[in-house]
């Protein structure tokens, strides 16, 4: 059996497991955020060791049997942490184990594609686009943070959303039914108690990012506005998938597949559905899938690969149940 460590790091949870090329899990710790452009870079550092500390508790014998370490970060390359953390890594295990640091969107990717190059579209509170071309290239477009871009972003929608409704409330713009929800989502009774109700938020970009979900509500509703606020959110995707690409190299005629993760596709069939029609117009070579596992499922497919190890019928339905249920 090939024992293999994943982690998952971001903006809003840790996550880190020891699996086999099954999809059996056989030590798993959840904790809290790791970006270490969001907290200082000891608080960062003691989250990981915690990680790898609390896998050897729960199972010594497989934890020193671990042959390879993957750890998708988000914000470590950005901040050029990658050799503190190999360091880390390097106080449990010895020359022998492969250890590999990547960005965590790097891992998002894996989740969808099992390892093989394509193209993943982040967007959650905030968005970014990462791409693996054929001869392992990689590039990145977005991600600039809410003040400079993270375009089709939950907070970029669900600003859209508040925007249309204070102008439909002014007369400046039409009306949408938009209102009606967002005002109950937040317990006022009109769009100027609205106002103080956001800025009240210890967290407002969070808060404004879990308005997006009324925008796919009410654009499946058909009404116009949301489904406005949708289809530009698509249109930036695809601006930023196309960077991707043209930075990358990828056979020629291949339909590169570009995973749509994060909470913004809860609703995959209807951004399916209007990123199609883009490029459709645009006769771009794409096709659009959901992720297959979680992130950090992607990062125990990238552990098993680098060690040439293939991925059994099994993996993806045992690891997604095991991992529900730990």
């Amino acid at each position: 059996m090939t024992y293999v460590l994943g982690i998952d790091g971001g903006g809003t949870s840790t996550v880190a497991v020891i699996a086999d090329q099954h999809g059996k899990i056989y030590a798993q710790y959840h904790t809290s955020a790791s970006n270490p452009t969001a907290m200082k870079s000891p608080a960062f550092e003691t989250i990981i060791y915690q990680c790898l500390r609390a896998l050897q508790e729960q199972n010594p014998v497989v934890f020193h049997s671990v042959k390879s370490c993957f750890a998708g970060l988000a914000g470590v390359m950005e901040m050029g942490l990658e050799k503190s953390v190999y360091s880390i890594f390097k106080r449990f295990y010895g020359d022998e184990v492969s250890i590999i640091i990547e960005n965590d969107a790097c891992i998002a990717l894996y989740a969808g594609t099992l390892g093989k190059p394509g193209i993943v579209q982040i967007a959650g509170t905030g968005a970014i686009t990462y791409g693996l071309g054929v001869n392992q290239q990689t590039a990145r477009t977005g991600g600039w943070g809410y003040l400079f871009d993270d375009e089709g972003s939950g907070y970029d929608v669900g600003v859209r959303a508040l925007k249309a409704i204070v102008k439909s409330y002014d007369g400046r713009g039409p009306e949408t039914i938009l209102t009606t929800k967002v005002l109950k989502h937040c317990g006022v009774e009109n769009v100027p108690e609205l106002v103080h109700c956001v800025y009240s938020q210890e967290h407002p970009r969070t808060y404004i990012a879990s308005l997006s979900r009324y925008v796919e509500e009410s654009a499946l509703q058909k009404d116009p506005i949301a489904r406005e606020i949708i289809e530009t959110s698509c249109a930036q995707f695809i601006e930023a998938i196309e960077a991707c690409r043209k930075q990358t190299e990828w056979q020629k005629g291949m339909f590169i597949p570009v995973v749509l993760m994060g909470g913004v596709f809860t609703n995959f069939e209807l951004y399916e559905e209007l990123l199609s029609i883009i490029i459709a117009k645009k006769q771009l070579p794409y096709v659009f899938i959901a992720p297959k596992v979680s992130p950090v499922g992607g990062a125990v497919i990238g552990a098993l690969q680098r060690i040439e190890r293939t991925l059994a019928y099994t993996f993806l339905k045992q690891f997604s149940q095991e991992l529900k249920t730990h």
